[in-house]
């Protein structure tokens, strides 16, 4: 009997990438795939909106018809996107978003065409259009208007592009999950956030006065010599190759920007060549068996608690504390509120809001700590017990029990996430004053009973297998993620509303008061919906279990 050919290049990619779309649409029996196509388009829509933005924005005569203004926006918006593309994984804490690294582990594919298929994957993501719509419109426009010689080599060379920060972008992730399955983690990501802060420190912040020149006298009134200089200095840094290349083809000077092509292409490789290590590296922990944990010496962390409920608290503390991925949540804000102050953010919002920026800022950071900590384990809530979920379903516990003391801890996490980031945005900025602390306090509780709610829903009609290892995990379907994305919007509606209507004079106690009335009504609706969301656990208990536990 003969042996069956292996694979090729291409078909080892249309089947990876088909195993991966089947994963990230969860379908199962009875479950349409156009609804997931559906969320997929919805998902992608924003970048609609951007392109055509800044596709008009190139084409306005003030822009259009100056020698500077083009080519900044274009470096400016090359330097933008890849900062953000790249650091994606971390901000948003991303990092089990590619099961395949470990999934595929077992499979007969080498690491460089799971790197190759990984890379590829991550272009076509939703996320991934939204990030490359803007430039993709502004370099559009600005070719409308000067014409690119050679358009195929600059369509290369845009490919190019969006290949150097995918590459990059797989550094960040590999970096990340290498570091998350360590056995120090906690003191990895710990020492990197200090390193990280002494560092900025050190950095002189942006200079924004010259927003003041242009308040008072306009565009006219700017030293164009600091935009010619950011231009500059911004087309000499390995995204700026891109923007810098559209300008070299449009005076015709096509060896220089076969250069910036070179370059690109170098920046590349180098990504790929490091991502490739770094995967090598995770490959080799994949099914070794993680470190023995040491007993500790507080001893039996159950040994003073006096009921079953109380119990069931200390349980999902400690699982939510030992989480790997809740550790990179609780630095995320912290980064950036760094960022933030190292960018000068700060100035450039008060210019743009008034006395209402640190309102804004600190009621935003709190809003986004709580955000990521309360929705990223409510909505798929059973699937962090595995299968310690049929020891719950055989104990003498009531499941009820269960998912109040997973909203209990998983709400006190990101209240307490809330508090220690507007205290540390008030010690680190050294601005704010007590009533910005207070609202931003109340647009969190504001938020947070309509995560868990919907996290209690989401958990029951979506379940997917996770492993708190990192190791593997299930993704989201997109139908989930759009429903979590939409509660999420609606918990922050009335931070928004409340500064809007405040205008830029600052929060009053008005403004107290309603974000204070909208958490007591939001609660109010949670604690309504709480009862029906029992019901259905118990309904679907044995299908939740069968969905988290599959192998």
């Amino acid at each position: 009997m003969n042996r069956p050919a292996a694979p090729g290049f291409f078909r080892h990619l249309w089947l990876l990438w088909g195993l991966r779309l089947n994963i990230g649409l969860n379908q199962g029996s009875g479950r349409h795939p156009l609804w997931a196509v559906g969320a997929f388009l919805l998902s992608s829509a924003p970048a609609w909106g951007l392109g055509v933005t800044f596709y008009g924005l190139m084409r306005l005569p003030a822009v259009a018809h100056n020698d500077v203004w083009p080519f900044f926006i274009l470096n400016l918006l090359c330097f933008t996107t890849s900062a953000v593309w790249v650091t994606w994984p971390l901000m948003s804490a991303g990092v089990d978003d590619h099961s395949e690294l470990s999934r595929y582990a077992a499979f007969p594919i080498s690491p460089f065409r799971l790197l190759i298929a990984s890379t590829g994957a991550s272009l076509l993501e939703p996320r991934a259009l939204v990030f490359y719509a803007p430039l993709t419109g502004a370099a559009l426009g600005y070719a409308s208007m000067h014409p690119v010689r050679l358009k195929a080599f600059a369509l290369l060379l845009y490919v190019l592009f969006a290949l150097l920060n995918a590459a990059w972008s797989r550094v960040g992730l590999y970096v990340v999950l290498n570091v998350l399955r360590e056995k120090h983690s906690a003191q990895l990501l710990g020492g990197g956030f200090v390193l990280f802060l002494v560092g900025a420190s050190l950095i002189p912040p942006i200079d924004t006065s010259w927003l003041t020149a242009v308040g008072e006298g306009g565009v006219d009134k700017l030293d164009m010599a600091i935009i010619v200089d950011a231009t500059l200095a911004l087309g000499r840094v390995p995204p700026g190759l891109f923007g810098d290349a559209l300008l070299e083809l449009s005076y015709g000077y096509r060896h220089n920007a076969l250069a910036d092509g070179l370059g690109m292409l170098f920046f590349t490789l180098m990504g790929l060549g490091l991502a490739y290590a770094l995967l090598l590296r995770f490959h080799r922990g994949v099914g070794r068996a993680g470190p023995v944990g040491k007993v500790s010496k507080d001893g039996d962390p159950f040994a003073h608690t006096r009921s079953r409920f109380t119990t069931l608290l200390v349980r999902e503390a400690l699982d939510l504390w030992r989480n790997p991925r809740a550790r990179l949540l609780a630095a995320v804000p912290f980064v950036l509120a760094i960022l933030l102050k190292l960018t000068s953010g700060r100035g450039l919002l008060e210019y743009a809001v008034g006395a209402s920026a640190d309102a804004w800022l600190m009621g935003g950071l709190c809003i986004y700590g709580a955000v990521v900590m309360a929705s990223t384990f409510s909505q798929n809530t059973f699937a962090y017990d595995g299968h310690g979920l049929a020891l719950l379903i055989a104990a003498p516990v009531e499941l009820g029990d269960v998912l109040r003391a997973k909203n209990r801890v998983q709400g006190a996490a990101a209240g307490g996430m809330a508090l220690l980031v507007g205290v540390f945005y008030r010690v680190y900025f050294g601005r704010g004053t007590a009533l910005d602390f207070l609202c931003a306090m109340a647009s969190v509780l504001a938020v947070i009973p309509v995560l868990l709610a919907a996290g209690n829903f989401l958990s029951l009609f979506f379940p997917v297998k996770f492993h708190a290892s990192l190791k593997r995990r299930d993704k989201l379907p997109l139908t989930a993620s759009m429903l979590g994305i939409g509660a999420a919007s609606v918990g922050c509606a009335p931070f928004v509303w409340g500064l809007r209507l405040a205008g830029g004079q600052g929060p009053d106690l008005r403004t107290l008061a309603m974000l204070t009335l909208c958490a007591g009504v939001n609660l109010g609706l949670y604690r309504a919906l709480l009862p029906l969301a029992l019901r259905l656990l118990e309904q679907r208990k044995e299908w939740v279990l069968r969905a988290v536990t599959r192998e």
